[in-house]
């Protein structure tokens, strides 16, 4: 064999088995950190598992917020719809107890009307009749008390009418237009379970002389702040109430009569 093929044997030969040693080593290393890197792993595997873990936490902390969240929403909707409710009862339960606890007193003794509040005089007003008169031939009687069952800011026409007389039925037609109630009875009318008509001045007072009614004589002003501050069903207090027909009336009722006698 010639010297140099064999140099290069040579060479090949410690070349390899350098580099087996090397591998020998390298594999002596890796073994000897086989160990540490298991562990690492473990290490790993265990932030890991933590991680997905919290993130697990997060989404359902997250998730329960987000319906707290809603139902404290809807709470504070609910409690505001029912402060609401309980302040709108309470307008009405204070309404109503004012609507109880007012009272219309007339004093003819003192010739006022008063304007009572849970028994407490607020207001008084002057009688325009003292005693108070009944007209068209309305019976000078009233009640102790009487309370108001409708308004109207002007008195209306006529209604109809429909009743049995006789077993037939008769039908008034309504009016259309002035007529005798509204020119008589005016502005701010209060009417009560009795003759007793509270009103302001009359349109006409020959219409008021011939309408039945008991009445108090009220100027406009006086009738417009006791149609504001009364109600419907309001109780109309009379005390020691002494009532005169009025003498117009019954010379206009006589005068009508005998005209229509001698036509």
């Amino acid at each position: 064999m010639r010297p140099y093929l064999l140099a290069l044997v040579a060479l090949l030969t410690l070349a390899f088995m350098v580099a087996v040693e090397r591998m020998e080593v390298a594999r002596r290393i890796l073994q000897d950190q086989l160990p540490l890197w298991q562990k690492s792993q473990n290490a790993l595997e265990l932030a890991l598992t933590h991680a997905q873990s919290v993130q697990a936490l997060k989404h359902s902390d997250t998730a329960q917020f987000k319906i707290g969240f809603s139902g404290t929403a809807k709470s504070q909707k609910n409690l505001f719809e029912s402060g609401l409710s309980l302040q709108e009862e309470r307008r009405l339960l204070e309404k109503q107890l004012e609507i109880m606890t007012t009272t219309l007193n007339i004093n003819p003794s003192l010739q006022r009307i008063f304007l009572l509040r849970e028994g407490q005089p607020l207001q008084s007003y002057l009688l325009g009749y003292f005693p108070l008169r009944a007209f068209g031939g309305a019976p000078p009687t009233l009640p102790e008390a009487t309370r108001i069952v409708s308004k109207e800011r002007f008195a209306h026409p006529e209604r109809g009418k429909a009743e049995m007389v006789n077993g037939q039925l008769q039908w008034t037609p309504p009016q259309v237009g002035t007529s005798v109630r509204a020119r008589a009875l005016g502005e701010y009318v209060m009417f009560t379970n009795s003759k007793l008509i509270i009103h302001g001045p009359p349109v006409s007072e020959e219409d008021h002389a011939r309408f039945p009614h008991i009445c108090l004589g009220l100027d406009q002003e006086t009738a417009r702040k006791l149609y504001h501050s009364s109600f419907i069903g309001t109780r109309v207090q009379l005390s020691r109430i002494v009532i005169t027909p009025d003498p117009n009336a019954i010379l206009l009722s006589t005068t009508t009569i005998d005209a229509k006698s001698r036509s």
